[in-house]
């Protein structure tokens, strides 16, 4: 029996509530059209904006950093912060022509990451976060790179992305001043140096623009837009001298160098006596600011691949890392073995941030040493501010001093002793033995008063970040404070100060005994450049009389006349200074003592302008660690050439007139008779080559300046040789012996270091420019600094 279809009736009533149902939900539709336009029209008006509301900040610019010549340091340009709408990026009506949501994200990621240079698979990431309204891809991105991003995202018809104003921190000289200078993050904060301690001077306040925009990013109420301008930072003028810190940087460099095994490389800080100004800082190895994630250094880098093999040894990984890790960090620069290593990923992470904070560091500041032998000055000061010791009173030293119940005697440097020497003398000679004696005198109370007031116990105030105490034996406790640390305190060992305390405690010696607060901004500007402030010197203290600091400065320009530091001499100028070589703790793995070689320059004597401190940290005693040594020659090269940059005029003294330098005049065409009367006025002795009737040729030709003890040549009825002349090698000559050697080759030698006056045996060559080898023309003068090894022991 066959079904019955359904009956007209049946038809009927299926069709009557097929219509019902549509009037219903039409129905339902209109209440809640009407329930959303009418009742709660506003709540709906504010949920659609705020979906379509864009509010985004405005990057003020960061306030520029000037030298002390309004040379620029540091400054911010106008760069791009690319950000996306991870709910925009998808466009429906591509999903309906059969391109799927998938691939327009993947599109937009390989377009993004190809052009920014990003990771695709964090790009991607980002992108398919469809509930977040706000996404950063990239930021600093340069105003070209972004411009080739949209020109690419336009092309492939891709959406959701735009751009914010940003800045970006730019330091016109790379490394350079970077210890001072510190650095900023992404977020245009500052780290380190002045960048962090005036960040909120630096900084700005920063705006905002609130637009409405639709999935496009394309405003769709210009009108509606408001805007809250940004104020850009202040800036700042520094005390740092550009040329200055060149020159400091210059001659730290040559210092570390010649010293590969200092540990924890070299520093110095060049001061203005007078103000506290800083008028240069430096620690080497350094690194860029511009990148301050990336190690430049080969020294930090052998360094970190040391402490990588082991971590890889302990861990007992076979592994071969990149040097692209070891420059710039990062998981995926490391092999695939280890990436999926958390404990050795975490290790050689740690790893790479000790040396990244290695070079960030500012030690000056920042690290503590024992400061040794410059620390006599403030013994001595103390003493003859007192009146327990003269200039006339004398010490007797065998070489060694027994001290209170110590069991063993402490030595001298020179451990065959010093014999009797006057006040003065025990400083040239760096007596130990003579600081022993004179700090009993003193008492334990008043050398821990005058320590104090010298500010060893304090920061000094300068406005860098991370200022380090200094760290002194308690009083209140005996067995810190007795007899025995007395007696090491007097030359500067068993307790630490940092580079600048040390160096502020000098320039108040030789001041008249003001103690200063040093500083390193000069003025804030605003941001419109009018002056806002301006850092006026500020003496924290009067410390020893103005007699006391006479007396320091005559004996101090004896160190370097005849004492430990004349290394440290400088032709036509009146240096004084202190040497140090400070014994330092031994770290796991020495197999030796280490030392920090230092030495501190003032000059000029008389009216002291600058003082100068280097340091080479962290020297094994196998090497040259002496800071007369290796220390003093470097502070003479840096005061040879800042004193006449500052406007110093040389004076030279009757034992220096073999350092004086003349003008050789032009005498071609005169005859012999009136040559060596023009010669002779002008100070110089000649020879003559030839036999001709006037002279046709002269070396030095006219102009050039030579040392007065320089023969002119005169060349009669021939010229000179044509030929250039390879200059030879006086590593190690005396030097008469290289006067005379240069003079077989027709050249000259201008002579540095140690004063004439001084010259032994042992004083030999230790440097020379132009470099052996050197191809150069006949009378071209050759500087040669001389150094001596005897007599510089500091300890």
């Amino acid at each position: 029996m066959s079904a019955k279809g359904p009956t007209n009736r049946m038809r009927k009533r299926v069709s009557g509530l097929a219509v019902l149902f549509i009037v219903l939900g039409f129905g339902l539709v209109g209440i809640r059209l009407l329930y959303m336009q009418v009742f709660h029209n506003s709540f709906y008006v504010q949920q659609a904006t705020e979906l379509q509301t864009r509010d985004s900040f405005i990057t003020p610019n960061r306030g520029t950093i000037y030298d002390a010549n309004m040379q620029v340091l540091a400054e911010s340009a106008s760069v791009e912060r690319i950000c996306i709408t991870p709910s925009a990026v998808v466009d429906e009506t591509k999903v309906n022509k059969g391109i799927s949501a998938e691939s327009q994200q993947q599109t937009l990621a390989t377009i993004l990451s190809d052009t920014l240079d990003l990771d695709y698979d964090t790009v991607l990431e980002k992108i398919q976060k469809t509930d977040s309204m706000y996404e950063i891809i990239a930021q600093k991105v340069d105003k070209d790179v972004a411009k080739e991003l949209y020109a690419a995202l336009e092309a492939a018809d891709c959406q959701g992305v735009y751009s914010e104003t940003d800045t970006k921190r730019y330091y016109q000289q790379g490394a350079f001043l970077s210890a001072v200078l510190g650095y900023v993050d992404s977020d245009n904060n500052g780290v380190y140096g002045i960048e962090a301690e005036y960040n909120d001077e630096l900084s700005g306040t920063a705006g905002r623009i609130v637009r409405v925009q639709n999935a496009k990013n394309i405003d769709v109420e210009p009108e509606a837009s408001t805007e809250i301008p940004a104020q850009d930072g202040n800036s700042l003028v520094l005390t740092i001298d550009s040329d200055i810190q060149n020159v400091l940087e210059k001659h730290l460099e040559t210092a570390l160098a010649d010293n590969p095994n200092a540990r924890d490389g070299v520093s110095g800080i060049v001061m203005n006596v007078k103000t506290g100004e800083v008028l240069a800082m430096a620690n080497l190895p350094d690194f860029d600011p511009n990148n301050a994630y990336q190690l430049t250094s080969e020294r930090y880098i052998n360094e970190l691949k040391e402490d990588a093999a082991k971590i890889l040894e302990d861990a007992g990984v076979s592994a071969t890392i990149s040097d692209t890790w070891y420059q710039e960090g990062g998981l995926a620069n490391l092999p695939e073995s280890i990436q999926n290593n958390d404990e050795v990923v975490d290790a050689l992470g740690e790893a790479r941030v000790n040396i990244l904070y290695k070079t960030w560091y500012n030690p000056v500041v920042s690290s503590n040493y024992e400061p040794g032998s410059t620390y006599k000055l403030m013994t001595v000061a103390t003493a003859y501010d007192l009146g327990v010791a003269h200039a006339e009173d004398t010490y007797v030293c065998n070489g060694s001093m027994m001290v209170g119940d110590w069991s063993q005697p402490i030595r001298c440097s020179n451990t065959s002793g010093h014999g009797t020497q006057t006040l003065t003398e025990a400083l040239m000679n760096s007596c130990n033995v003579a600081m022993m004696q004179i700090a009993e005198k003193i008492g334990k109370d008043r050398f821990y008063e005058y320590t104090k007031a010298f500010g060893m116990f304090e920061q000094t105030g300068i406005d860098l970040p991370n200022e380090e105490d200094g760290q002194f034996h308690d009083p209140d406790v005996t067995s810190e404070w007795n007899e025995v640390s007395l007696a090491t305190a007097s030359f500067g060992q068993r307790f630490t100060v940092t580079p600048l305390q040390e160096l502020n405690m000098v320039c108040a010696i030789v001041d008249d005994g003001k103690l200063k607060q040093p500083y390193v901004v000069k003025q804030v500007l605003n941001a419109d450049g009018s002056v806002q402030s301006t850092t006026e010197t500020t003496v924290v203290r009067q410390v020893i009389s103005e007699k006391t600091s006479a007396y320091m400065r005559e004996a101090m320009e004896q160190v370097v006349a005849g004492g430990t530091g004349k290394n440290a001499y400088v032709s036509g100028y009146r240096i004084g200074g202190k040497t140090a070589t400070s014994e330092i703790l031994q770290e796991e793995g020495d197999v030796e003592p280490r030392y920090t070689a230092s030495f501190i320059g003032v000059a000029p004597m008389d009216d002291p302008q600058i003082a100068v401190l280097v340091a080479i940290n962290d020297i094994p005693e196998s090497s040259p660690h002496g800071g007369g040594a290796i220390a003093a020659p470097v502070v003479a090269r840096i005061m040879e050439e800042v004193l006449p940059y500052i406007g110093v005029t040389p004076v030279y003294s009757d034992e220096e007139n073999d350092r004086r330098e003349l003008t050789v005049p032009g005498v071609i065409g005169l005859t012999e008779e009136q040559a060596a009367d023009a010669l002779g006025q002008a100070g110089f002795e000649y020879r003559v080559v030839g036999d001709g009737d006037t002279v046709t040729d002269q070396v030095p030709a006219s102009g050039v300046r030579i040392p007065a003890s320089g023969r002119v040549i005169l060349y009669m009825g021939e010229s000179k040789p044509a030929e250039q002349i390879e200059v030879p090698d006086l590593t190690g000559l005396t030097p008469d012996e290289c006067r005379d050697t240069l003079e077989q080759y027709g050249l000259y030698l201008k002579q540095t270091g140690v004063a004439s006056s001084q010259v032994t045996g042992s004083t030999t060559a230790s440097r020379q420019s132009p470099a052996a080898g050197t191809k150069v023309s006949i009378g071209a003068v050759v500087t040669v600094e001389f150094s001596d090894t005897t007599n510089v022991n500091d300890r």
